[in-house]
């Protein structure tokens, strides 16, 4: 196994982050000095081929905002398998948690409150992003005022945190998709650890070439990224009831109005209500459609 490291300046995070986000599964990570403040970006190669094309890309797309300065070394396989651990924290929001699995028996979970256990594997996502925190935020609010209905689906489930949380939070009728047919497996296999009953289904299936509907939900989530978004928006509201809820997120805060315009433009009549959420540089929609509220 190939390791490459390079420090990277603090203004740049924002930038690594995204690129991470919008480039999952990734063999980048990003680590922190608690102590010291300081920032390495880390890449893991089974070969060189491997390396030298990740490497070309992650450069080429970030060359405008950063330069790398990589140094090399071969490590044994288990320290790729585990690193991502490191990087996976707790955190809890209005009486839901979400807890890395390995933390499970030390973690307290009040009465009451709900908690979702999770080992995402190195390559899926981890629930840290702000993009899904901000989703979790808002399914959170949703469940809490009784404001959502009882059927969801997630667009791109990628390690299935948000199907999950839906289920956890009370619907009865849950779907989470993927592109990724690893994502699914991932997927599938989060749900069993935390006990999940069996109608929450993960399926194999690409936004972008769906020729379809899945049938209608009154809460549809996505997690994507702003160009997938506006690109498949008459999609993603035909898969929602006329009372419903859409989230939105993978969204940068300079992107947001331009996906907030194309979703209002699909609604001309003015029928639906738009609510942001911002953290850092991210943004994520709500949308509550008709007299959902």
């Amino acid at each position: 196994m190939i390791k490459l490291t390079s420090s990277i300046p603090e203004s740049s995070l924002d930038y690594i982050d995204g690129y991470l986000f919008e480039h999952a599964p990734s063999p980048w990570i990003v680590e922190i000095d608690k102590l010291t403040g300081g920032m390495v970006v880390t890449g893991y190669f089974a070969t060189q081929s491997e390396m030298h094309n990740e490497t070309f890309q992650l450069k080429g797309e970030l060359k405008d905002f950063l330069e790398f300065n990589f140094s090399q070394e071969n490590i044994q396989d288990t320290d790729w398998k585990n690193s991502y651990k490191k990087h996976f924290k707790a955190w809890s929001y209005n009486g839901f948690h979400l807890v890395p699995l390995w933390l499970k028996d030390d973690f307290n979970i009040p009465a009451n409150n709900h908690a979702l256990f999770l080992d995402p594997g190195m390559a899926f996502g981890t629930g840290n992003h702000e993009s899904t925190r901000m989703c979790i935020e808002f399914i959170v609010d949703d469940t809490n005022s009784k404001s959502c209905g009882d059927s969801f689906v997630d667009l791109g489930c990628g390690s299935g945190i948000l199907t999950i949380a839906a289920s956890l939070l009370g619907f009865s009728s849950v779907l989470g998709f993927d592109n990724d047919e690893d994502a699914v497996r991932i997927s599938s296999e989060n749900a069993s650890v935390n006990n999940l009953p069996n109608d929450v289904k993960f399926q194999v299936n690409d936004l972008n070439k769906m020729n379809h509907s899945l049938g209608k939900f009154d809460y549809v989530a996505a997690n994507i990224q702003a160009d997938i978004l506006i690109r498949n928006a008459e999609k993603i509201i035909d898969l929602s009831n006329p009372n419903s809820v859409i989230i939105l997120s993978g969204i940068l805060a300079k992107e947001v109005n331009q996906v907030c315009d194309c979703f209002q433009n699909l609604n001309p009549d003015g029928d639906i209500q738009i609510n942001l959420k911002r953290m850092g540089d991210w943004a994520a929609v709500r949308i509550i459609k008709s007299d959902c509220s």
